[in-house]
């Protein structure tokens, strides 16, 4: 199975500064009143505009069915601060997504 372009290019980044092929970032953001509608493809794509993504899950009940919140992990702090100050009360699939550091590290 291949990996997604966006993945290769992640962990070549990763090699390239001598971190951990498997690093995803440094920067863990919660999302909440996230769309039912929604997937993670829709948060990729509008956290992106701000910076490298390296994960997005959405959480979801024993169905499959997303529960309404998630967590995305950008490359850097930076990155995660501004994606937080421009998407934080944005619309996304109807619904105005908060959008905070995560308590979870």
């Amino acid at each position: 199975v291949e990996l997604p372009e966006e993945d290769l290019s992640r962990i070549r980044a990763n090699i390239k500064e001598g971190k951990p092929a498997g690093f995803l970032g440094d920067s863990k953001i919660y999302v909440g009143n996230v769309s039912f509608d929604c997937h993670e493809d829709d948060l990729f794509v509008e956290f992106s505009k701000f910076g490298d993504v390296g994960d997005v899950s959405l959480v979801r009940d024993e169905e499959g069915r997303n529960r309404g919140f998630g967590f995305v992990v950008m490359r850097t702090k930076e990155e995660g601060d501004a994606a937080i100050k421009e998407l934080d009360g944005a619309p996304i699939r109807g619904r105005k997504i908060a959008v905070r550091e995560s308590n979870n590290g």
